[in-house]
């Protein structure tokens, strides 16, 4: 219902997904919430319960529910409430679009390494020929993967939390518009 709704009441302006903050990271939040339902429902499946109980693959389910879909929220209700609050607009629009890719990039490669890693695990667990730290073993590449992604969503919150100080505390530029990625595009291209 949620993405139907989101859908329906953008349907003939999603290019606002390209110059809104709030709406972009909402938006993800919402294919997020989307994404993590799908999988629930596949998850719950008892072929797919077999290989997947008791691995990776559920810690990055639950991970696109709560990070992908709480955190995206969250970071879109920000971007918009916080210019209301402090009278102020976001001072550089530049942070913003950083903030989006590293908590976007890190979080996708994150998720695709849980997810593979457990279903590896899974698939070794069932083998009753394999030893049980094989299991272990065959995760541990995709865990570096998740360790590279959550240090990317890390550098994200923390270029987020720069930001939001610049903002509260009055630092950066006045700026009487909206911080839109528009401006970011137009710029680049005048240049």
């Amino acid at each position: 219902a949620f993405t139907v709704n989101q859908y329906q009441t953008l349907q003939g302006r999603l290019s606002a997904l390209r110059w809104s903050p709030t709406l972009r990271f909402i938006g993800v939040g919402g294919l997020m919430y989307t994404a993590s339902s799908v999988q629930g429902s596949f998850e719950a499946l008892r072929s797919m319960n077999a290989v997947t109980h008791f691995t990776h693959y559920t810690v990055a389910h639950a991970h696109l529910g709560l990070y992908g879909f709480v955190s995206f929220v969250f970071f879109g209700a920000m971007y918009f409430v916080m210019p209301r609050i402090t009278a102020r607009e976001w001072p550089y629009p530049a942070l913003i679009t950083a903030h989006f890719w590293l908590v976007s990039s890190g979080f996708a490669l994150y998720f695709v390494s849980l997810t593979t890693a457990g279903w590896l695990q899974g698939m070794a667990m069932l083998d009753a020929a394999r030893p049980v730290m094989d299991s272990v073993a065959v995760t541990l590449p995709y865990l570096k993967g998740r360790s590279v992604g959550g240090a990317f969503m890390v550098l994200g919150h923390l270029v987020f939390a720069a930001h939001f100080m610049a903002l509260t505390l009055g630092f950066g530029p006045q700026r009487d518009k909206p911080a839109l990625f528009r401006q970011l595009f137009r710029k680049a291209a005048t240049a």
